[in-house]
């Protein structure tokens, strides 16, 4: 161990990552989280990639949204099997390479201690955010992971910068830039929601690394990795057709469909409500009164003065501490500025370097927070749409660093506003703790209303397949869920409430069931397909002279000719 430097820290980090590990392992063994047709999508484009040759850039109908997730299902598939475990044990995988990269970011930027704290609150979680890790519905686990490693490729390249340096001896610090470019481009093709960890970690390498940047072999370097992780991106957007861009997709989802919003008191005042009374306490952690728009997606808290309470004060705490962190961290760079300005040959200029690249995570989740906060996403969904703002994870130690400050200044000679300060960081300390783990153990109740959920899915399915049904059309919200979790044996066109075509995520899926007259129309109990279905069949339109049995299975009225 001592040769390795491996410390009493490291081991304490890889117990703590192996049990978040081994606590996700076993929810996705029990079929925990909930499944729905998003991430059934990725599953097929999985079994596409492994199965047909079949090579996606974006997520089916989202071209703003990479495709890793499926590359990755895809690679595991031969191994494990084409399932949604195996699609969630690929980001499994992201998840932990993100714990690392936190406790090696955490340790760079301020202490071991304090790292050990960070992932061991990340490791735990509510339901939420936990679901955001391991739900294959898009680019999550990725903003995570290359937004996390864009900082620490950032940071170590700025902490460890010597003019001067002899080109034999830039061979490491070149490896790195390259290593930058790769996760900014990587990050960039998955999410663009990535966008301010990017922006943030990119200018403090101008900021402090600028002189180096000037020669070309720094500045290849990070651009080759770039265009290598961005290559799917950049590659379709240059052919893409005005207005399909990814950027103005992107946009256009964040301005809720418009090319802009016009902006009131009361819209404004909504925007904000919802940030700081749901977006923040669902995506940091706050395990109680969930807030779901969707029911059919998980339990939603009523609309109580305690649950008010309740997410009023977890994001306006946040907000707070958020503050606190950005005062104390402008504060300490403002300490050692005169020292870092004024320094002479060999004076360590790393204090100064150090806060200013803890000022740059806070700014880029304040950026993130910002842009999310001023779009449509918190307006109508600000539960289901908090994941967007998923990207403060990553800046979790920043978070925390206020907290754990005042604590570790304790002593017994101190004074008594530092010991009232460290007794009062102590309890809220505390009591995140006991938060996070509640919030982890009310996951585990969770898990049977999911199984007998999962259970129905498939019975479902052996039904259809029993009297026949192979191809169908249904709601959205079935229709790739029952496709991938019956392996494409049964294939699915998604219809409107005017049973029109609307929201196909493989368009052919569409063409197949529509050419086949004998396809069934399989839709909820209470769903408002089901309503029109029902309707035309009373009038004995032309819809209805095609069908000739109608019954009910698990939830479902099937119309099969």
């Amino acid at each position: 161990m001592k040769y390795l430097k491996i410390g009493i820290y490291e081991i304490g980090a890889i117990a703590i990552i192996a049990m978040a590990a081994v606590w996700r392992l076993v929810l996705i063994t029990q079929g925990w989280p909930l499944t729905n047709s998003d991430e059934a999508t990725i599953g097929i484009m999985a079994r596409h990639i492994a199965y047909n040759g079949e090579h996606p850039v974006f997520f089916y109908g989202q071209n703003y949204m990479g495709a890793l997730q499926a590359y990755i299902g895809a690679a595991l598939f031969p191994i494990f099997g084409a399932s949604l475990w195996t699609v969630r044990f690929g980001l499994l995988l992201l998840f932990i390479l993100f714990l690392f990269s936190t406790y090696f970011l955490t340790s760079l930027l301020y202490s071991k201690p304090l790292a050990v704290v960070t992932i061991l609150w990340l490791g735990v979680g509510s339901s939420y955010v936990m679901g955001r890790q391991l739900s294959a519905i898009g680019g999550y686990p990725e903003t995570l992971l290359f937004g996390s490693l864009a900082f620490l490729c950032a940071c170590w390249l700025v902490l460890t910068y010597t003019s001067g340096l002899p080109l034999r001896k830039q061979g490491g610090r070149l490896l790195v830039y390259a290593c930058w470019g790769l996760v900014v481009g990587l990050g960039l093709w998955s999410d663009l929601l990535i966008i301010p960890f990017v922006l943030l970690s990119g200018l403090l390498l101008l900021v402090f690394c600028w002189r180096e940047l000037l020669h070309i072999l720094a500045l290849i370097s990070a651009f080759a990795g770039l265009v290598l992780g961005a290559s799917p991106l950049v590659l379709y957007n240059l052919n893409a057709p005005p207005g399909e861009d990814s950027f103005t997709k992107l946009w256009l989802l964040e301005h809720g469909g418009s090319s802009h919003i016009t902006y009131t008191l009361a819209l404004l005042s909504k925007e904000l409500a919802g940030t700081v009374q749901v977006s923040i306490p669902m995506m940091t952690g706050n395990p109680f009164c969930p807030v779901t728009e969707l029911a059919f997606l998980g339990p939603s808290s009523p609309h109580t003065f305690s649950c008010t309470l309740i997410h009023s004060s977890w994001g306006i705490g946040y907000l707070l501490l958020f503050a606190i962190s950005l005062l104390m961290t402008v504060w300490c760079a403002w300490r050692v500025w005169p020292q870092f300005k004024n320094r002479a040959a060999g004076t360590d200029a790393q204090p100064f370097v150090r806060s200013i690249a803890r000022l740059f995570l806070l700014l880029a989740a304040a950026l993130a927070l910002a842009l999310y906060a001023f779009s449509a996403a918190p307006i109508d969904w600000p539960g289901i749409h908090a994941r967007y703002i998923i990207g403060l994870l990553i800046a979790t130690p920043v978070i925390l660093w206020p907290l754990y400050a005042s604590v570790s200044r304790f002593k017994r000679q101190a004074s008594l506003l530092i010991k009232v300060s460290a007794a009062l960081s102590s309890i809220v300390l505390v009591c995140i703790a006991c938060v996070a783990l509640i919030g982890t153990l009310l996951v585990w109740q969770e898990v049977p209303a999911i199984q007998a959920s999962n259970q129905r899915d498939q019975d479902l399915i052996n039904q259809l397949l029993h009297v026949g049904i192979t191809h169908m059309y249904t709601d959205y919200w079935t229709c790739d869920k029952l496709a991938f979790q019956s392996n494409e044996r049964i294939i699915c066109g998604v219809v409107d409430s005017n049973l029109q075509p609307s929201h196909n995520r493989d368009s052919y899926y569409y063409t197949v069931v529509s050419g086949d007259p004998h396809s069934a129309y399989v839709f909820p109990i209470g769903s408002s397909q089901l309503a029109n279905m029902e309707n035309r069949h009373r009038q004995k339109d032309g819809v209805s002279t095609i069908l000739a049995r109608q019954f009910s299975v698990d939830g479902y009225v099937v119309y099969q000719p």
